[in-house]
């Protein structure tokens, strides 16, 4: 698939495709999605691939105690998210947020 081609399925031009991959210019979410869709793909895969080094797994924490409702109401949410990639997408938004 040409980058040309891939831009037009997403609704960009050539041009911000090519920002995007080398980028100078930041990507929402929704069009990561759309551009993992596109390539048949998970987001996290693109997430992945364009990261400049792998973020280890940070180590196990305490939580504060407010904690529990936060992850109580993430969860409930997550839940409702019935599309794999979106689920992923989500995923991968956490991990880059928390590293």
């Amino acid at each position: 698939m040409t980058q040309k081609a891939l831009a037009r399925m997403v609704g960009v031009t050539g041009a911000q495709l090519h920002r995007y991959e080398v980028g100078t210019t930041r990507i929402a979410a929704s069009r990561l999605i759309a551009i993992a869709n596109a390539l048949d793909i998970r987001p996290d895969v693109l997430i992945a691939a364009g990261s400049i080094q792998d973020v280890p797994t940070p180590p196990a924490m305490a939580l504060p105690p407010s904690a529990g409702d936060d992850i109580a109401e993430l969860l409930q949410v997550f839940c409702t998210i019935t599309d794999p990639k979106r689920r992923s997408a989500l995923i991968a938004v956490a991990r880059m947020m928390a590293g």
